[in-house]
């Protein structure tokens, strides 16, 4: 990945990994009516510590007063996390401890990982704000069958879900960030609260 040409236009910075995420939490800053955040796309994990280097060469990276960083678990959250605090400091910015929310300096920078207690990833969460709805029973049975059936079962679980919730949908063929802005997903559920959280922590003053 080549580094990213950033523009600073906001005190806030968001960084997040996908387009998918990108449209996911702008949906969610709107939800939540928050302003003076500028959210990006780093791409994957693997991406970020390229993309830090190039954003904090930004010619008004000055402006940035503090930068929250979202990431996948992926396979272990204590990785992902460690991963994050790695790539902050290859690119010579605090780094957060695993014990706080925000890294003191300038920028002050904070990091999310997704779950925050296991593996997985934004659509675990996700699958989780409908965990023990009828819809999910459907989803679980679909699979079931699927599996008995036919034998094929998916390596992304999680992934798989989601977008199995997504096909009751009127618009079916939505990604998961824009059904966020759709109104799909209800992002006053409680699983969302460690997202809600973060991103007010976030804009505090």
């Amino acid at each position: 990945m080549e580094e990213k040409s950033v523009t600073i236009q906001a005190p806030i910075q968001l960084l997040v990994e996908g387009n998918d995420g990108r449209n996911f939490f702008v949906a969610f800053r709107d939800h939540l009516a928050l302003s003076g955040v500028q959210i990006h796309d780093y791409g994957g994990g693997p991406d970020l510590p390229k993309f830090l280097r190039g954003f904090s060469r930004a010619s008004n990276f000055s402006q940035a007063r503090r930068i929250g960083i979202v990431r996948d678990a992926e396979k272990s959250a204590d990785s992902a996390f460690q991963s994050v605090q790695s790539a902050l400091r290859k690119a010579k910015l605090p780094a957060p401890s695993k014990g706080s929310l925000f890294a003191e300096g300038h920028p002050q920078t904070g990091v999310l990982i997704l779950p925050q207690d296991g593996p997985g990833m934004l659509e675990t969460v996700l699958s989780q704000s409908f965990a023990g709805t009828p819809v999910d029973s459907c989803i679980d049975e679909f699979f079931r069958c699927v599996k008995s059936e036919v034998g094929a079962e998916t390596r992304h679980p999680e992934k798989a879900r989601a977008h199995a919730y997504l096909a009751t949908m009127q618009e079916p063929h939505v990604s998961v960030g824009v059904a966020a802005k759709k109104g799909y997903w209800n992002l006053d559920h409680e699983a969302f609260r460690p997202i809600r959280d973060f991103l007010l922590a976030l804009c505090a003053a």
